[in-house]
């Protein structure tokens, strides 16, 4: 199975996540890039704010085609409980060229179950697995277990 891991990472953690499942899977992946500054405390209210509202950002263009793709991993960190602005913008661009999808989410604290639910109402498809890692699981080094049984259930 061809498979492309896409994330957003504002802070390193959920890069960190997604290279952890490229390194499982030997898979493809792809960073989404926000066009729009995030840094600092004003960056990070402005994050929190756009995602509540559910708001779409400006993304950099992406260099791979999802639709050539047998499944699409998607990763976003929670803002306010949902995902993020430029995850959200990525699916809504991209949804018509996904077959199937898996999910996964890094978090300081709650929101995983909406956020993963979210993404799959936006996707309009049931993902073949979702994955939630807290931030101290990332800090900590403990989340290589939980994302070879993540992957485990993609092969």
């Amino acid at each position: 199975m061809k498979a492309l891991v896409v994330y957003f990472s504002r802070t390193g953690n959920t890069k960190k996540v997604a290279q952890k499942i490229k390194q499982n899977l030997k898979c493809d992946i792809e960073e989404i890039t926000d066009a729009v500054k995030r840094q600092g405390t004003m960056g990070y209210m402005k994050c929190g704010a756009h995602s509540s509202l559910k708001m779409r950002t400006r993304i950099n263009a992406t260099d791979k085609d999802p639709s050539r793709y047998d499944l699409i991993i998607i990763g976003t960190p929670v803002w306010a409980f949902n995902m993020s602005s430029p995850v959200r913008t990525y699916i809504i661009k991209n949804r018509d060229k996904f077959n199937k999808v898996a999910f996964f989410c890094t978090l300081g604290g709650k929101g995983s179950r909406k956020t993963l639910h979210d993404m799959e109402m936006k996707c309009n498809k049931e993902p073949e697995a979702n994955l939630a890692v807290y931030e101290r699981e990332i800090k900590e080094n403990r989340f290589a277990d939980k994302v070879k049984k993540f992957c485990k259930m993609l092969k």
